[in-house]
């Protein structure tokens, strides 16, 4: 396995579509992010990961990921990243690249080049890296299902669940693979799928989560049995808005602990803006707040962003 890093600048910027053949050849597709609307930690598992029961919904924030096959005798992962959410490097670490790697383990040698539009900040709790490396999975697939690349190589993929290679890179990746608003149990694989209307939400970036530290933070107290959740989710099933005392993330208060600069950074947000409830996503940084309309998102970031909150109007999306 080989990887490789081209210079940041060497990524350039496209229109974001929904995914098309571009003239390199390549494949561009959106990476959306997601946002936790409710999430109940239920305890520790004998695997050291918690089990957790949430509602999350893809929305209409994404990164832009670009994926070109070429046939090779020994696989190669090349990566150019740039945009907005920061540079990232084409190592073993970086989830887009690993997901490239586990495609080319199943269906043979492939030299694999990916271009990486970073739009989705990191540590925000917003699954950007599980994004893009949901979006490489189904960008390899739908290339390789076109039998351009022999008919062995399609028919391993086909043998082989998208899902479980998403799972087997992180927690979030399966549920990303599916988009829309799904239901999340387990460590987050187990998906049961929500009829959702679309949301109008703002997301304001607070401060830099730590997924790890905030879960390592758990105690007893913070564990929760599955009302909540199950309440987000029978008001999203009948066309409903859920209310706001039902939102949010049961990993927010492990997550101040474990980082006490969170907790205040929530704290000043929600004094500077308080015509909305914000609720952190996941383990945070990043928090978002529900709206009337996308005027009223567009408001509510706008007074966010004016506060000292990255902000942005968005909308759930469907998968």
């Amino acid at each position: 396995m080989r990887w490789a890093t081209a210079p940041a600048g060497a990524a350039r910027r496209r229109p974001a579509r929904s995914a098309e053949y571009i003239s390199d050849p390549m494949l561009l597709i959106p990476a959306h992010a997601k946002v936790n609307l409710c999430l109940a930690v239920r305890g520790r598992r004998p695997d050291g990961f918690h089990d957790i029961d949430s509602v999350a919904a893809t929305i209409d924030w994404h990164d832009l990921v670009g994926i070109r096959l070429s046939p090779a005798e020994a696989t190669t992962v090349r990566l150019r990243v740039g945009g907005d959410g920061g540079v990232l490097p084409a190592t073993d670490d970086n989830l887009a690249a690993r997901a490239a790697a586990a495609i080319a383990a199943v269906a043979g040698p492939l030299q694999i080049d990916l271009w990486l539009d970073k739009r989705i900040p990191s540590e925000a709790g917003l699954g950007g890296g599980s994004a893009d490396a949901a979006a490489v999975l189904r960008g390899c697939a739908s290339l390789l299902d076109r039998g351009e690349f022999g008919a062995e190589r399609a028919a391993a993929l086909a043998r082989t669940s998208l899902h479980d290679l998403g799972a087997s890179l992180g927690s979030d990746v399966p549920m990303l693979i599916r988009g829309g608003t799904q239901r999340m149990r387990g460590r987050g694989e187990r998906l049961d799928a929500v009829a959702a209307p679309s949301l109008h939400l703002t997301v304001a970036i607070a401060g830099a989560g730590n997924t790890a530290a905030a879960y390592a933070a758990v105690e007893n107290f913070d564990l929760e049995d599955t009302t909540r959740v199950d309440t987000v989710s029978a008001a999203l099933e009948s066309g409903q808005v859920p209310a706001d005392d039902v939102l949010g993330s049961g990993l927010e208060v492990a997550a101040c602990r474990a980082n006490p600069l969170l907790d205040e950074r929530l704290l000043a947000l929600r004094a500077a803006v308080t015509e909305a409830r914000w609720h952190l996503t996941g383990s945070g940084g990043a928090a978002f707040a529900l709206a009337e309309n996308a005027a009223h998102a567009a408001e509510l970031a706008g007074a966010a962003s004016a506060a000292g909150f990255p902000a942005r109007a968005c909308r759930t999306v469907s998968g």
